[in-house]
């Protein structure tokens, strides 16, 4: 068996003008204007977020840092304190979060609040709200633990 020879590829001539296909990207251009808007409209938003993303990591400050911090730890109480609801409720999967707020205690440093009112069914299928409050301790240095949770008024933990 012999091996199959590859045919040669054809090169481009380097001699041609440009001026042809600089006619060519013209006439494309005329024939597809909003293609060309679009194109040119993507090419800017790239070239300016590689501007803008370069600065904006050099500009984090201690105090930047501090704040993005807090607010990783407001969403992350809020998402865990809604699951411990959750599992109190008697249908979770018709719950609706409403005036969800989730504040550091002043007088506890690394112990945060999270309250807010949940609409769900009941047993009967009837829809209701209440009022609720997660406390949430985090000076273990771990994700948090609950130290209590009050639902409609009642200490449940």
């Amino acid at each position: 068996m012999q091996p199959t020879r590859l045919k040669p590829l054809k090169c481009m001539n380097l001699n041609k003008s440009f001026s042809r296909d600089d006619t060519k990207a013209k006439e494309w251009m005329t024939k597809h204007p909003i293609l060309t808007v679009i194109i040119f409209v993507f090419f800017v938003i790239v070239f300016m977020n590689m501007l803008g993303g370069s600065s904006n990591e050099n500009t984090s400050t201690p105090e930047t840092i501090a704040q993005k911090a807090e607010k990783d730890r407001e969403i992350n109480s809020i998402v865990f304190a809604e699951s411990v609801i959750k599992k109190i409720l008697k249908a979770p999967s018709t719950a609706k979060f409403v005036d969800v707020e989730a504040y550091e205690l002043s007088n506890e440093k690394d112990v945060w609040a999270v309250n807010g009112s949940v609409d769900s069914q009941n047993s009967f299928g009837a829809m209701i709200r209440n009022q609720w409050e997660v406390q949430l301790d985090y000076r273990d240095g771990k994700g948090g633990t609950i130290k209590s949770v009050l639902f409609d008024g009642k200490k449940i933990q």
